[in-house]
């Protein structure tokens, strides 16, 4: 990524470098051409026409370049000065300057590409509503609180994602974006989903999007990921303990010797889930007990069983929402903090 302009410099415009204007014939003219715009922004060969008063408004850093003053030479199409963003794509600009013209943008169900250039193009531009909009929509939807995901997952597995759209891919998105901006609090619970989605052979190949691309993830993010899922499997081994023989959490010394058998047995059969560390199903680590298995273990156990196993299985994920950044190799959640 360019790095962030500074508020007291303004961004090169063509002009710097002694160009003429833009050939009509070697550039296009982009969807966001306001026709009383009064500044055009080039970027590669596409130009946008647009207000200095919006860009102001929204952008620190183009509110600072306006207030210096301009060079009395610039290149100009049809009156408008022409100021050259560099480093950024089309595709990107154009987005984060409709969310600009946007009155309702806050309250879109926004698609991946919007939220990517509004948190890309927020941070370089100090656009801070949008670059804090995105933010929090990541926020709101991988969250570093245990309480927070729970609510989070109980909406999820009814409406979806709540404040972005979902197409193929879009964890593998969403993980890239997190990373690259410093959104470090939401990498867990993003790359956790990850897992639980996505075979390690997918991840590694990557999912194709509904354009034929691919969404890919870097070499090193990969190598994170396939040590991760080591990890909480045998994490999940032992936090699992108490389904096997060496663990008892269970007062059976209280039963009848037939409700102990029958308690046994279905201990036994809720072992399944782990009978071995390579074959832990890892969707369970922070599943609450009621929706474990898809809520077979609620009534499978005697009343007294089931109070202990449930007090046994709150506090197991507890602990592994406490390891969950360590799996990833970040640091723990009291010290993991987002880029500004």
């Amino acid at each position: 990524m360019s790095e962030q302009p500074s508020p007291q410099k303004r961004p090169r415009t063509d002009a710097d470098d002694a160009v003429s204007a833009p050939d009509p014939k070697t550039y296009k003219q982009s969807k966001i051409w306001m026709n009383y715009g009064d500044i055009i922004l080039q970027v590669n060969d596409t130009l946008f026409r647009v207000n200095r008063d919006v860009l102001a408004k929204n952008s620190l850093t183009f509110r600072g370049m306006f207030d210096l003053p301009q060079p009395s030479n610039e290149t100009q199409i049809k009156g408008c000065p022409i100021v050259l963003l560099t480093g950024d794509s089309p595709k990107d600009v154009e987005l984060l300057l409709g969310a600009f013209y946007d009155p309702f943008y806050h309250r879109l169900k926004l698609q991946f590409d919007v939220l990517a250039a509004s948190l890309r193009l927020g941070r370089k531009y100090e656009a801070p509503a949008f670059k804090q909009d995105a933010a929090r929509r990541l926020h709101a939807e991988f969250p570093a609180i245990l309480n927070v995901w729970d609510r989070r997952q109980v909406r999820e597995r009814s409406n979806g994602l709540e404040m972005l759209r979902s197409t193929p891919g879009l964890y593998i998105d969403l993980l890239n974006l997190a990373y690259e901006n410093g959104v470090y609090t939401c990498v867990p619970a993003l790359a956790l989903r990850c897992l639980s989605l996505y075979t390690l052979s997918e991840l590694f190949a990557g999912i194709e999007r509904e354009n034929g691309s691919r969404a890919m993830l870097p070499d090193e993010t990969k190598l994170t990921l396939a040590r991760a899922l080591e990890a909480i499997q045998l994490f999940q081994w032992h936090n699992l303990e108490w389904l096997r023989e060496e663990g008892e959490p269970v007062p059976i010394e209280d039963h009848e010797f037939e409700q102990y058998d029958k308690c046994d047995y279905q201990r036994q059969m809720m072992c399944h889930l782990n009978v071995a560390p390579a074959r832990v199903d890892i969707t369970y680590l922070l599943e609450p007990w009621e929706k474990v298995a898809g809520g077979k273990w609620v009534g499978a156990l005697c009343e007294d069983c089931e109070k202990a196993a449930k007090v046994e299985h709150n506090a197991g994920r507890q602990r592994a929402w406490d390891q969950l950044p360590i799996f990833f190799g970040l640091p723990e959640w009291k010290d993991l903090k987002d880029m500004d």
